[in-house]
């Protein structure tokens, strides 16, 4: 073999490797989950969103850490028993993306967005059966922030946020509280629905961290209701209070176990009412014993 033949050999050898490096790399990547693994012509799987869709909404107290000594088991299977297509988080505690993604791949969730901050310990997140795009991460000027994301393909916008959880103070003493929430939420709102008035669906959930006149009869005034009073200003409704009634409405309505207190919410935007289904708070073992708040749950329709 010559010189010349010997530098071609060096060549195809080399490509070779690079290929079955490349490879490797590849496939590597499809261990994490974080995709779909392509068809064999190379284009993603086709993902039917169903008509219907079903949200909850949760405060996890702390990154679930009553059930962390049992690899969040618990947790996996109460998922897996209400089987939502999108789950979203309040005090998603510990959690890195790669690890949310571990856990929410266990209970069937390939789709997940995280909010980190680097000044706040108690962040949002999203986890998903179907693909979510993540349209912004509110961070700036608010305590725990928000996920703004879109079901892809579908005309449904998602937003889950917690708000600051001191009533009297922002800064110790300052007696700034409810001042701070208002100015929070609207941040978040002058993020998303106000910056996108021609998008008419949208859900707003979390913990608010404030209580809603809704709750209580009408002659209660003693309460702060700014920041629920703020998010009806802008159209939207609580899912609960659309559909079962409130207390100036009906003298019967939703019986809450704790009731005035209520601090969690699935708010929907008008032309959202009309197609929801079900809404009511899930209070049970589970949520009695791994976190401080009942989960929020709604069903709704696409069509």
């Amino acid at each position: 073999m010559n010189h010349m033949e010997e530098i071609k050999g060096y060549s195809r050898g080399m490509a070779v490797l690079v290929f079955f490096m490349a490879a490797l790399f590849i496939l590597g990547c499809g261990d994490k989950g974080e995709t779909p693994v392509p068809d064999e012509d190379g284009t993603p799987p086709s993902v039917t969103v169903p008509d219907e869709l079903k949200i909850i909404s949760f405060n996890i107290l702390e990154g679930m850490k009553g059930d962390r000594p049992a690899n969040y088991d618990n947790f996996v299977n109460w998922v897996k028993t209400h089987d939502p297509d999108i789950l979203a988080i309040q005090e998603a505690n510990g959690f890195r993306q790669e690890s949310l993604e571990q856990l929410a791949a266990r209970f069937g969730h390939p789709y997940v967005i995280t909010n980190l901050k680097a000044t706040d310990n108690y962040p949002v997140a999203l986890t998903s059966k179907y693909p979510l795009e993540s349209r912004r991460r509110v961070t700036m000027h608010v305590s725990h922030g928000a996920i703004f994301a879109k079901l892809k393909d579908r005309d449904f916008n998602i937003v889950v946020t917690h708000l600051w959880p001191q009533s009297y103070w922002h800064t110790p003493g300052d007696g700034l509280g409810n001042d701070y929430r208002l100015h929070e939420i609207n941040v978040i709102l002058d993020s998303t629905v106000r910056k996108f008035p021609g998008e008419p669906h949208w859900i707003l959930v979390g913990d608010f961290n404030a209580v809603s006149r809704r709750d209580f009869s009408p002659e209660v005034t003693t309460n702060n209701y700014w920041v629920t009073d703020q998010i009806e200003a802008e159209g939207f409704k609580d899912a609960i209070h659309h559909l079962h009634g409130t207390r100036e409405e009906n003298a019967q309505p939703y019986d809450f176990r704790y009731p005035g207190r209520r601090i969690d919410f699935i708010f929907a935007s008008q032309p959202l009412l009309g197609r929801l289904i079900k809404a009511h708070p899930i209070y049970d073992d589970f949520v009695d014993t791994y976190s401080d708040h009942p989960a929020m749950y709604m069903e709704v329709s696409l069509k």
